[in-house]
């Protein structure tokens, strides 16, 4: 009976993988609406889909994080889906892959620090200093791996959720994104 169902969810698979809609040639644009772990804020993002093969299509992306705790993040992402049909060429998941660029630039506002002080006289006191705003630019190359959902809503227009989880030398960050698609 164990063997009877594996080929019939084999099969089923099979099939689905087989009547996917996104077929060589086709393309898409995407607005995303999105939320970062790591910076704690909503972002928004655009996208650009082309189908390489059947079944398998590049992805490159711009991300915009709102401003949080004077961070501020933006990241470029270059991703390959691939494409496995679930029922009636409307549902789709997708395990994706790809490469990130992120930057960041946290702003430190002006600020005081009570420091030690030699004064001209020679005499030591202790008293604040202005620390004048200043900030620190990051830029890092790193990798995504994610999944996703989408769902086709007639022939011109899909809607997807995704996770990817980016993985950068200082800033790993877990994003989730709802993203409605323009097919032509």
């Amino acid at each position: 009976m164990r063997k009877v169902l594996t080929f019939a969810f084999a099969l089923i698979l099979g099939m689905g993988i087989a009547q996917a809609q996104d077929a060589q040639g086709e393309s898409a644009v995407g607005a995303k609406l999105l939320y970062g772990s790591e910076i704690k804020s909503m972002g928004l993002g655009v996208d650009f889909q082309y189908c390489v093969i059947d079944h398998l299509r590049a992805e490159v992306g711009f991300n915009y994080f709102f401003e949080h705790n004077h961070t501020k993040w933006m990241d470029v992402n270059l991703n390959a889906h691939y494409l496995v049909g679930l029922w009636n060429h409307q549902l789709f998941i997708y395990p994706l892959a790809g490469l990130n660029y992120t930057m960041t630039k946290v702003k430190y506002p002006e600020s005081y620090e009570i420091r030690t002080i030699e004064t001209p006289s020679g005499e030591i006191t202790e008293g604040p200093v202005l620390i004048p705003s200043h900030s620190d630019e990051d830029n890092h190359i790193g990798m995504n791996v994610g999944a996703g959902v989408e769902y086709k809503l007639n022939d011109r227009f899909s809607a997807s959720l995704e996770y990817r989880h980016t993985i950068v030398r200082k800033v790993d960050q877990g994003v989730f994104g709802f993203n409605i698609h323009y097919h032509f």
